[in-house]
C-alpha cells in the first residue's frame, strides 16, 4: 500500500530545496501542495522536487525576493510534471515554474504553457530543445525581430540528419521507424512551435528550401510561440523573444547537446 503522501511528500520535496526553500519558491501558494500531493505515489513526489529544484537553480538569487506562483500554475505543473523522467521535461517544467514566479502572483499563463509541454512527446520536446538551441547558436549576433512573418522566415535553418540523430540519441530501433520524423515534425508544426515552411528528407529532396543543402536532414523555421516556449522553459517568460540571442542566455541542460552540430543558415548557408 502507498504510504499517504500527506506525511511524506512535502518533507521529500522540501529535501530537494533547502531550508525555508518551499516558502520561498512558491510564496503562499506552498498552503496548496498537503491537498495537491494526498494521492501521489513515492516517484511522482520525486520528480516534483526535481521540477522544483530546476525552478529554484533558474531564479537564482531571485528566490530571496518577495513572489508568489498562481495557484492554477502550481496545480498544473503538479498534475503535468510529475510524470516527467526525462531531463528535458524536468527542465522545461522547472523553467515555468520560475517563469510564473512574480511579485503580484497574478500572471497565470504558465498554466497553459504546461499543459502544452505536457502534449508533447518525449521526441518532439528534445527536438524542440535542440532546434531553437541550434536557432540561437547560428544567429547570434546580428538583429532578429520575431514580430513579422519575413523575418521569421529569415531564420530559417536546416539541421543534418546525422548530428540530430546523434543528439537526440536514436537507438538504431528509433531511428528505423518511418513515422518518426513525421510524428515530430507534424506535431511541433500542428502545436504552432515552428512555421509552416518545413520539409525532412535526402539531399536532392531538401533542393527547394535549401539550394546548397550538403546531405539529408530537415528545413524549418521558428515560431513566436516555439520561442516563447523556450524562453519560459529556461525561466525568461518575462523577457522579449528577442533575449534568445542574448549572449547572457545560455540555455543548456546536463548531458544534451545544446544545438545540433552542422546547423546552417539556409539563407546564407553559414553556421
Amino acid at each position: 500500500m502507498t504510504e499517504p503522501i500527506t506525511t511524506i511528500g512535502l518533507g521529500a520535496i522540501a529535501a530537494y530545496l533547502g531550508k525555508d526553500g518551499l516558502e520561498k519558491l512558491l510564496g503562499p501558494t506552498a498552503g496548496y501542495l498537503g491537498d495537491g500531493l494526498r494521492d501521489f505515489t513515492k516517484k511522482r513526489v520525486e520528480n516534483i522536487g526535481k521540477i522544483f529544484q530546476s525552478a529554484q537553480e533558474k531564479l537564482g538569487d531571485k528566490v530571496e525576493t518577495p513572489g508568489e506562483v498562481p495557484p492554477r500554475v502550481l496545480k498544473t505543473v503538479i498534475n503535468e510534471g510529475s510524470y516527467a523522467t526525462e531531463a528535458v521535461a524536468v527542465e522545461y517544467f522547472g523553467g515555468v515554474l520560475a517563469s510564473s514566479r512574480t511579485e503580484a502572483g497574478r500572471d497565470d499563463r504558465g498554466a497553459r504553457v504546461a499543459t502544452l509541454l505536457d502534449g508533447l512527446s518525449t521526441y518532439q520536446l528534445r527536438t524542440h530543445y535542440l532546434l531553437y538551441g541550434s536557432i540561437k547558436q547560428v544567429f547570434s549576433g546580428k538583429e532578429h525581430c520575431f514580430g513579422l512573418s519575413k523575418n521569421r522566415a529569415a531564420m530559417q535553418i536546416f539541421l543534418p540528419y546525422s548530428s540530430y540523430s546523434l543528439a537526440m540519441e536514436f537507438s538504431q530501433h528509433e531511428a528505423n521507424q518511418p513515422q518518426l520524423l513525421s510524428h515530430v515534425f507534424h506535431g511541433l508544426f500542428a502545436d504552432g512551435l515552428i512555421e509552416n515552411t518545413w520539409q525532412f528528407g535526402n539531399q536532392e529532396s531538401l533542393k527547394t528550401l535549401f539550394a546548397g543543402v550538403p546531405e539529408a536532414g530537415i528545413v524549418c523555421q521558428p515560431s513566436v510561440l516555439g520561442t516563447e516556449l523556450f524562453l519560459w522553459a529556461f525561466g525568461h517568460g518575462d523577457k522579449p523573444l528577442e533575449y534568445l540571442f542574448d549572449a547572457q542566455f545560455e540555455p543548456r541542460i546536463e548531458g544534451i547537446p545544446s544545438f545540433v552540430a552542422g546547423s546552417l543558415s539556409t539563407k546564407t548557408g553559414k553556421t
